[in-house]
């Protein structure tokens, strides 16, 4: 697992949190900046997915893999259902994108600590 791409995954997936609190609080709909947030975050959540995988092919990684890819799997579809919020037109929508924000942060945390043999 690439420490520098989970910093970058975590920081995106805050700064989404952030953005969506910021509509959810105007008493906004959900928006293109929002989905476009979810999207970026998705991309790069991939990009882990990928990376997570080849380097387990590769003999890197925790003793308990298959944690580790139930996070990696599981974590893709929280974005996806993130845009869930695209359906809902009012502040409730875009605070779904702040659950899942801070959801995607948090599973990412984890998988670091899982990646590292660390307990949390």
């Amino acid at each position: 697992m690439s420490n520098a791409l989970s910093v970058v995954i975590i920081v995106v997936a805050l700064l989404a949190a952030a953005y969506s609190a910021v509509t959810a609080v105007r008493n906004r709909a959900m928006g293109w900046g929002d989905l476009a947030a979810l999207g970026v975050l998705e991309v790069l959540l991939v990009v882990q997915a990928v990376v997570g995988f080849v380097k387990l092919s590769g003999g890197e990684g925790p003793g308990d893999s298959a944690t580790f890819v139930g996070y990696l799997l599981a974590i893709l579809v929280i974005p996806v259902a993130g845009a869930w919020g695209l359906l809902e037109r009012s502040r409730w929508g875009p605070g779904v994108i702040v659950v899942a924000g801070l959801s995607v942060a948090v599973m990412i945390e984890r998988m670091r600590q899982i990646w590292t043999g660390t307990v949390g």
